[in-house]
């Protein structure tokens, strides 16, 4: 089972935070809570419901009304404007839950970075999919955490500054393949 808090769970949890320009100690409570959520849910196969659920818990006190809601709205990511109608991004979601559940088994007997791949795979896919109005970049890397210990791996702390730099850099890259 996952520990749903240490000292190393915080610090991932705080610099996610970061990475969003959200220094709260309320938003860090709640960050705290869906990730307590998302440990204890983690044994389970992904759900939408799942990811919803982390959602709420991460935006409860920062934007209640769109807490654990798909989106229904026009975003822009990057200057880039993303118009999905519910229907299509539920379908993505199906996608991504289908994804992970039917391969987290295979990976498990595979070499340490055929996991990273995929796991980055689809940490990215689930960016473009962008499901939510605010707190899509929280909620995938709880979910990119939740895989990587899932998998035998150690969290992934992406700290604010120069390794978001990078971090940003997996969009790009992935973009040019």
């Amino acid at each position: 089972m996952i520990e749903p808090t240490n000292q190393e769970t915080l610090e991932f949890l705080k610099e996610s935070n970061k990475i969003e320009r959200e220094y709260s100690k309320e938003a860090l409570a709640d960050a705290v809570q869906a990730w307590t959520m998302a440990c204890l849910a983690s044994k389970n196969d992904f759900s939408i419901e799942y990811f919803l659920g982390i959602h709420k818990r991460l935006m409860k006190r920062l934007n209640p009304c769109i807490a654990g809601k798909i989106r229904d709205c026009v975003v822009y990511i990057g200057g880039n404007k993303k118009v999905h109608l519910k229907e299509d991004i539920k379908l993505e979601l199906e996608e991504l839950v289908d994804s992970w559940n039917n391969n987290k088994k295979i990976l498990m007997n595979k070499r340490k970075q055929d996991k990273e791949n995929f796991i980055k795979r689809w940490h990215i896919l689930f960016e473009y999919c962008h499901c939510f109005e605010d707190g899509n970049g929280r909620t995938r890397r709880i979910l990119m955490n939740i895989q990587r210990i899932t998998l035998g791996l150690p969290l992934l702390i992406i700290h604010e500054g120069k390794e978001q730099v990078s971090y940003y850099e997996w969009f790009k890259e992935d973009k040019n393949d």
